[in-house]
């Protein structure tokens, strides 16, 4: 009896960690992303980029997985027709094949270590592809968007990494946004 409990114990802990790190990427943060993943690129520079169709990157590492299709989802059923006259294409990858993504205009990065997440910014950049990140911490590391959620959602823009990118967005969007400054956040 006493080796049953300590099994039931051993397999409720490993189910509640992985529960605890699913639930690291909110599902209505990911609402909220979906919304405004097209229409960024529209309000931004990179619509000179869009041929036939709106192409997103979705970075990710493979433990997050179902969070990026969630994602696609969601973008899919809020734009089921795509975006003006655009069809919406995505590229989805790991951080080892950023190379998928050179052709697109935005790439939503889901959360990696360190190095990966580095490497793959300077990648985006010589791409000449806007990079947004689920986590605002990121923008600290060069990241040119995110979100900023407090009593409003918000674009979250890093303007020195948008500068350096070349990459600009509509006055409009600029005047509803918080402004990344460096060390502070």
């Amino acid at each position: 009896m006493k080796y049953l409990n300590r099994v039931l114990l051993a397999l409720l802990l490993i189910f509640e960690v992985n529960s605890l790190h699913a639930s690291s990427i909110d599902d209505d943060t990911l609402e909220i992303y979906s919304k405004i993943l097209p229409r960024l690129i529209f309000m931004s520079s990179q619509k000179e980029k869009i041929d036939k169709s709106l192409q997103i990157c979705i970075l990710r590492d493979d433990i997050d997985e179902n969070s990026a299709l969630t994602l696609i989802e969601k973008v899919t059923s809020h734009y089921p027709k795509g975006i003006k006259k655009y069809n919406i294409e995505f590229v989805q990858s790991n951080y080892t094949n950023v190379t998928l993504c050179k052709q697109t205009q935005l790439a939503f990065m889901f959360t990696s270590d360190h190095k990966s997440f580095s490497d793959a910014i300077k990648s985006l950049n010589n791409y000449k592809v806007i990079t947004m990140s689920y986590d605002p911490k990121w923008l600290e590391y060069g990241v040119e968007t995110s979100l900023f959620i407090g009593r409003r959602v918000m674009p979250y823009l890093n303007m020195k990494a948008l500068q350096k990118n070349g990459i600009e967005f509509d006055n409009i969007l600029l005047r509803v946004s918080k402004i990344y400054q460096e060390g502070v956040q």
